[in-house]
């Protein structure tokens, strides 16, 4: 009877070690990153990419006021052919106004993408995901008509 029991409680713990384990090393290699992106010797011209995965891991913590906070500092040093950058800072940030429901300023965000970029198709879906969150279908099936389209037309 007592086996039983080791075998059951063994059955339930594992799944739980291996979720619990699995979160800690994701911890571990993001606080490794940052601690790697601290060292840099000038924080003021970090690189792109190092400030998107900083801003990701603020999204996955659900700090959107730092993610913004960032994102806004960083992209008034973008350069001109660094656009692609620019446009995916644009998208973060419209995903954090999104995500606390202010879907005004997340479209605001996600027009200005689509202005620098209209061939990227994440922007697109995130506009049409916050007309319709917003109410406005008549935007958001006008949107997804573009979408369809660059999609039909890269098939060609």
């Amino acid at each position: 009877m007592f086996e039983i029991y080791l075998i059951l409680a063994s059955c339930f713990l594992l799944p739980i070690c291996f979720l619990i384990t699995n979160n800690l090393m994701y911890i571990y290699h993001q606080l490794k990153s940052l601690k790697h992106i601290e060292e840099t010797t000038n924080i003021i011209s970090m690189e792109n990419k190092d400030i998107l995965y900083v801003a990701n891991i603020y999204v996955n913590r659900k700090k959107w006021l730092d993610c913004i906070t960032i994102l806004e500092f960083y992209m008034k040093q973008i350069r001109i052919n660094e656009l692609i950058f620019l446009v995916q800072y644009y998208n973060c940030i419209g995903l954090c106004y999104q995500s606390v429901n202010i879907y005004k300023i997340a479209a605001k965000y996600y027009l200005k993408a689509y202005n620098k970029a209209p061939f990227i198709k994440q922007t697109l879906k995130n506009l049409v995901n916050v007309y319709k969150l917003s109410g406005d279908i008549e935007s958001a099936s006008q949107i997804h008509q573009k979408l369809t389209d660059l999609n039909e037309n890269k098939n060609m």
